[in-house]
């Protein structure tokens, strides 16, 4: 199976300095993820490092 990786870009200083996280799992610990669902995810949230933007 091929991976695709693409990179995200500041949509305000276009910066590549970007972290993604899923809302719905910030509050759950990772290692019972398996417990709860199959893994898909519904959202990610992006937020840049350097101007501190976030976007969806």
């Amino acid at each position: 199976m091929a991976r695709i990786i693409v990179a995200e870009v500041c949509p305000e200083c276009r910066s590549l300095d970007v972290r993604a996280t899923e809302p719905r799992w910030f509050h759950v610990e990772f290692a019972r993820r398996g417990e709860l669902d199959d893994g898909w995810v519904d959202r990610l949230v992006f937020e840049c490092r350097d101007c501190g933007v976030v976007w969806d």
